[in-house]
């Protein structure tokens, strides 16, 4: 990595947890990992039902203890004895009602900093928290999800006055006494080690200008190292151009003359960019829908276990790029197939995951296995899955453990977009994250993305969100019981 990774820690000044006193974040960092190394190896620890599948280092090297730790969080009762106040009978406590409108939008920067499928806006949180807490309290959130409910506990010290303004005149409207602003402490649990990976990302502090630094050094050097597989000749045969994303169509065959047949290139009408009822058959000129189309499965080598391995068959047919600063789209030609067919040699990164996933369990199981999907690595085309596990890896080598987990966290964003469920929609602004919500589905038609085109917008932004976000500190447990 470039030495400009190794600033960061060496930077760091004096930091206090826990009532003791650290000579850097790093320092902090390596006494808490010392003590949760040590409660991994109590077997009675890791009998805890719900218990994460994952090796000692992996889940140390996604922690931040004690505020953060990919399993049962062994600090709790520390946090809770340091921050919280003993129950005192003889302090009143009442509270009437909630009774104030929260009804907010979904487009507040920090929302759409990433997605969640169970996410509330932090705003819609914020009031009940104003209401039934004080500054400095403790509040659970036992199924924490992707965190909202820190980054509104911290917002009720962070609010600016505009805000303020508004909720303290509707509440006067409404008789009530105004809101004690002043951040509270949380504990955000919950079962998902992804959620509490975005929790904990949404929620701890971290340098944002180093952090848009890092995120820009970190696009360059793979640019620099895989740049070459996004590279496209212009129609005029000598400008070269960088692909935005390559659309791929699904080959079936016709049920009457059994010739092959490119979806895309035979159903999508170019004039309105939208899938025709009908189309003749390029070679039989009969008629046909996708209903009565015959699924095409081929053979190809599984580079990860080295054996033969069925799939749906797909082909590039269209390539988005620009050349000169002006956007072109083109029909592939020799030169990307040859540039593609010299990806597809490449071996399988080590980074990238090869679990079979539980189809017998799954319930949407059914749409992908029978397309040949049966593992995770078969849900990236190849230059996909090379460009991700870069990525993923160069951002795994950062030293300074908080701007490493933000990039993990910035990196994890593509993840959606680059895997084949990523459906092409001629009519959308982006090509990204065109994933059918809570649905394992592979698309007839898949929009490939390159990694410039779907994260070098989302840097710009979540660096432009958490500049005007400070966080606090709160604790994140990866949780082990289930929801009932």
């Amino acid at each position: 990595m470039n030495d400009f990774f190794t600033k960061q820690s060496k930077e760091s000044g004096p930091v206090e947890c826990f009532g003791q006193t650290f000579p850097s974040e790093e320092a902090r960092r390596e006494y808490f990992l010392k003590l949760l190394r040590e409660k991994l190896t109590d077997p009675e620890f890791r009998k805890t039902e719900g218990f994460p599948i994952g090796t000692d280092e992996a889940i140390l090297a996604m922690s931040d203890p004690p505020y953060y730790t990919a399993c049962p969080n062994p600090f709790l009762e520390d946090f809770i004895r340091y921050y919280g106040k003993p129950y005192d009978p003889s302090v009143k406590y009442s509270r009437e009602p909630m009774t104030v409108d929260v009804s907010v939008g979904k487009t507040d920067p920090i929302y759409r900093a990433h997605s969640y499928h169970t996410k509330v806006p932090h705003l819609a949180i914020v009031p009940s928290i104003l209401h039934y807490t004080e500054p400095g309290d403790i509040v659970l959130d036992g199924f924490g999800g992707s965190g909202m409910t820190g980054v509104a506990a911290q917002w009720c010290g962070s609010a600016p006055a505009t805000y303020r303004h508004e909720l303290e005149s509707e509440w006067k409207k409404q008789g009530k006494t105004a809101p004690k602003w002043g951040a509270r402490r949380v504990i955000l649990n919950d079962l998902s080690p992804a959620a509490t990976f975005i929790a904990a990302n949404y929620n701890l502090p971290f340098d944002v200008e180093y952090f848009a630094k890092a995120g820009k050094q970190l696009l360059k050097e793979v640019e620099d190292e895989l740049g070459w597989m996004y590279e496209t000749l212009h129609t005029d045969g000598k400008t070269k151009g960088r692909i935005d994303f390559t659309v791929w169509s699904e080959v079936f065959t016709c049920p009457h003359c059994a010739s092959e047949v490119n979806f895309m290139d035979e159903a999508l009408d170019n004039e309105s960019k939208r899938v025709k009822e009908t189309f003749p058959c390029p070679n039989c000129s009969a008629d046909l829908n996708k209903d009565n189309l015959d699924r095409v499965l081929e053979s190809r080598l599984d580079t990860s276990s080295g054996k033969s391995w069925k799939r749906v068959k797909f082909r590039p047919s269209l390539i988005s790029y620009v050349a000169g600063g002006v956007r072109y789209e083109k029909q592939p030609d020799q030169n990307d197939l040859a540039i593609l067919a010299k990806i597809d040699a490449l071996p399988l990164p080590p980074e990238m995951p090869t679990v079979r996933f539980p189809i017998e369990q799954m319930y949407h199981g059914s749409r992908i296995d029978p397309k040949g999907f049966s593992h995770v690595h078969h849900m990236f085309f190849h230059r996909a899955g090379q460009s991700l596990c870069a990525l993923w890896r160069k951002a795994k080598a950062q030293p300074d453990n908080r701007t490493r987990l933000a990039l993990q966290f910035f990196v994890e964003q593509a993840i959606t977009s680059l895997n084949v469920q990523n459906r092409y929609g001629p009519h959308r602004y982006s090509q990204s994250n065109g994933a059918m919500p809570l649905v394992y589905y592979v698309p007839s038609q898949i929009s490939e993305v390159s990694p410039w085109y779907v994260l070098s917008g989302k840097l710009d932004r979540l660096t432009k969100t958490f500049s005007s976000f400070k966080t606090s500190r709160l604790l994140k447990n990866r949780s082990t019981r289930s929801r009932t």
